[in-house]
């Protein structure tokens, strides 16, 4: 576990894998190199210092963007790639214990406190993260947590926060997300939605606040449990809102109901699937408190198009969809994964009728929001090889009776297509989605192989090859079969 965010950095230091920066430009540099260092594997992490303005203050990105990175958050044994670390971690859901949060008085977080008219959020580095955003992003690699009215329970969740003025930030609140229940639960009766922001703490905070527990669950239990250990967490004066005794800042305040306060535009910004989300108007937070450590660091996670996060990539993701669809009580499921758009996920046909009801449960929101893209595909495909499951799309689909277009399905936002500006205007974010049953026929499977023989070199021939040719050809005729 790590104390801070300061103990991990040493850490990662301490593997080799820190770069400092000294003097970048918040407008044209600091994006910049985010995103170039991103593009190449395994990239370091970088520490923005001396920043021109903010004497003191520092701003930290892809802090989870390598193995041993990632290694040193989870714990995973070295060695630990692909399929194997997502069955690690699957069994490490199995086992989950919730670790609540403790109370305490004090931390590093209040060694400066100023409130009121004191606010000012331009003491902290905002940078220009994509070069056409509507402006600077204060937050976007923290995570906020705020509280159901009704029934009173904390979500933490990662929202990005564009910087308005000196005591007003925006807090995207993309439509289903459990944060926007929350705020609209207190907007229906009338009143401002408390909400407290983290900008910088241990990294396994944001990763809790990016998990998919389901609404109700409490992220800071989760997150108590992937650190080992349970969070301090102080008391906000004025929400009532714990946070992290040992963030680099947080801001506290509320979301202002439109009825009091004008919405305000946030965006454009750069999303990850490569354009530029629209910019909208969104209610924006008034923040009436600010908490900091001395010389303090801001985590930058901005979403990029082309980003490479090393060997143990996406692991936790896979594994919790994994881990959903083996506690669903559907029979046959044995892996899931990610080939560029597609959703992945192999089973074991036992009926018929069997491929839409898993695809039925994982439509339901197996991957936070319904995947664009599902495919199932037999238990002979590995669902994370591309190109078996692009083998498997190519002889086993009959697009007629195959392919299955929903319709009205809730979505990512950031995703241009489908996305009218009239549809944006009313915040209906609906749009198709295709299930592609990949399987073999349930009803001829049994004579599938008999009636397709597949053209694959056999056994006898693969050792005959090898032994002939090894000394000429090497690695070129011992490379092992892809199946």
């Amino acid at each position: 576990m790590f104390e801070d965010y300061r103990a991990f950095l040493a850490a990662v230091e301490e593997a080799g894998e820190l770069r400092t920066v000294h003097g970048a430009d918040l407008k044209s540099d600091v994006g910049a190199i985010t995103e170039i260092t991103a593009w190449s594997p395994e990239h370091p992490l970088v520490l923005f210092d001396a920043i021109d303005g903010h004497p003191g203050a520092r701003i930290g990105v892809h802090s989870f963007d390598s193995y041993r990175r990632m290694q040193l958050i989870y714990g995973f044994p070295d060695g630990l790639r692909g399929k194997e670390l997502t069955a690690w971690w699957r069994a490490r859901l199995d086992a989950y214990a919730p670790v609540p949060p403790v109370t305490v008085d004090d931390g590093p977080v209040l060694q400066n406190v100023f409130d009121g008219d004191a606010v000012d959020l331009h003491r902290f580095p905002a940078p220009i993260w994509h070069e056409h955003d509507g402006g600077p992003y204060l937050a976007t690699g923290g995570a906020s947590v705020l509280r159901d009215p009704e029934s009173g329970r904390l979500n933490v969740g990662c929202y990005r926060g564009m910087l308005y003025d000196r005591n007003t930030i925006g807090h995207h609140l993309a439509g289903g997300h459990n944060g926007q229940v929350i705020r609209d639960r207190w907007f229906a009766r009338g009143e401002n939605c408390p909400v407290v922001i983290s900008l910088g703490n241990d990294p396994s905070f944001t990763l809790a606040g990016a998990e998919n527990v389901g609404f109700g669950q409490n992220e800071l239990e989760f997150g108590g449990f992937l650190r080992g250990a349970p969070y301090e967490m102080i008391t906000g004066p004025r929400s009532g809102l714990p946070f992290p005794a040992t963030a680099e800042v947080v801001l506290e305040g509320e979301i202002l109901h439109p009825d009091r306060e004008p919405k305000r535009s946030e965006g454009p910004w750069g999303e990850g699937l490569g354009y530029y989300a629209s910019a909208f108007d969104q209610p924006a937070v008034r923040i009436t408190a600010v908490y900091h450590r001395d010389d303090p660091i801001v985590m930058g996670e901005p979403t990029l198009r082309f980003r490479n996060r090393g060997g143990a990539g996406g692991f936790a993701q896979t594994a919790r969809r994994l881990h959903m669809l083996e506690h669903s009580g559907l029979e046959g499921i044995r892996g899931v994964g990610q080939v560029g758009p597609f959703l992945v996920i192999s089973i074991s046909q036992h009926y018929s009728g069997q491929v839409m009801r898993v695809a039925d449960f994982a439509m339901a929101g197996l991957a936070d929001r319904p995947p664009r893209y599902l495919v199932i595909v037999d238990d002979d495909i590995d669902p994370t090889d591309a190109a078996l499951v692009n083998w498997a799309i190519a002889t086993r689909v009959d697009p007629a009776a195959q392919i299955h277009i929903q319709r009205d399905r809730w979505c990512n936002v950031i995703n241009p297509a489908g996305l009218t500006p009239a549809k944006r205007a009313i915040e209906d974010y609906t749009l198709g989605t295709v299930v592609i049953d990949a399987c073999k026929p349930f009803r001829w499977r049994q004579d599938w192989d008999r009636m397709f023989s597949r053209s694959d070199i056999g056994e006898g021939w693969h050792r005959q090859a090898v032994q002939r040719w090894e000394g000429e050809l090497g690695e070129l005729i011992t490379a092992p079969k892809p199946v």
